[in-house]
C-alpha cells in the first residue's frame, strides 16, 4: 500500500508548490522569479521536514503521518482562499509576500516529512525498501508536475486545483487506518481521533468541492472589489 500512497502524496505535494507559485505570480506579477523563489524555499523547507523526522515522530510513524495528513489537508485546502482575503483587506505587498512564502514553507515543512514516515512504515514490513520509495515518489512528482499543466491549470482552475489536492491528502489520512498494526500501544488512543477528525475535514472539503464555482466566484468579486 506505501507503494500507492507515496506517488500520490508526491503527486499532491508538486501541485501545491505550483499552485503556490502561479498564485504569488497573480498577486505579485514576475512570474520566473516567483516560481523561482517558491521551488527554492519548497525545497529548502521539504529538507527542514525531513529532519524533523526523529525520536517521537519516527516512533509512531503512522500517528505522524496522520497528523501532516490533516495540517496539509486543512493549510493546503485553505492557502488560497486565505491570501484572496488577505489581498482583499489590503495588506501591504510586504506583509502579503512573507505570509505567501510564510505558507510555502510550511507545506513545504509538512511534505518533507511525508517520505521519511513513509520508508520507516515501509522498513517495517520490509527491510532495504528506501530506494523504491523514493523511486515511486520521483514518479508521482513528474505526473503531478504534467497534470497541472496540462489539465489542472488550464481547464480546472486553481481554487478547484487545491481543494482537490487536499482533498486527496485527507483521503490518504483515513486510508492509514491500514496500518493500525503499526502504531504502538502508548499511542494507540491518538488513532481513531485522528481518523474521525481527518474524515470532518474530508467531508467539509468535499463539500467545498462541490460548492466551488459559488466559492470561485465570491473569490473573484474580492480580487476585484466588486
Amino acid at each position: 500500500m506505501i507503494y500507492i500512497l507515496t506517488p500520490l502524496l508526491a503527486f499532491c505535494s508538486v501541485i501545491y508548490e505550483l499552485l503556490l507559485g502561479q498564485t504569488l505570480s497573480a498577486f505579485l506579477g514576475n512570474t520566473v522569479l516567483r516560481y523561482s523563489v517558491t521551488i527554492g524555499l519548497y525545497m529548502l523547507s521539504m529538507g527542514i521536514g525531513a529532519f524533523f523526522v526523529r525520536g517521537v515522530v519516527s516512533k509512531n510513524p503512522v500517528i505522524s503521518l496522520q497528523v501532516v495528513e490533516i495540517l496539509l489537508s486543512i493549510i493546503g485546502g485553505a492557502s488560497l482562499i486565505f491570501l484572496f482575503f488577505l489581498d482583499w483587506l489590503g495588506s501591504p505587498l510586504l506583509l502579503f509576500s512573507l505570509v505567501a512564502h510564510s505558507l510555502i514553507i510550511i507545506i513545504g515543512i509538512l511534505t518533507g516529512a511525508e517520505i521519511p514516515l513513509l520508508m520507516i512504515i515501509q522498513s517495517r514490513a520490509k527491510k532495504n525498501s528506501e530506494s523504491k520509495v523514493l523511486g515511486v515518489d520521483y514518479i508521482g512528482a513528474f505526473i503531478g508536475t504534467i497534470a497541472f499543466a496540462f489539465y489542472f491549470y488550464p481547464h480546472a482552475g486553481l481554487l478547484e486545483t487545491s481543494l482537490f489536492v487536499a482533498l486527496v491528502n485527507a483521503f490518504i489520512g483515513l486510508v492509514l487506518i491500514g496500518q493500525e498494526h503499526n502504531v504502538t500501544p502508548e499511542s494507540h488512543r491518538y488513532f481513531n481521533p485522528l481518523l474521525v477528525g481527518q474524515g470532518a475535514v474530508l467531508l467539509l472539503l468535499g463539500y467545498a468541492l462541490f460548492e466551488s464555482s459559488s466559492l470561485n466566484e465570491f473569490l473573484l468579486q474580492l480580487y476585484l472589489r466588486v
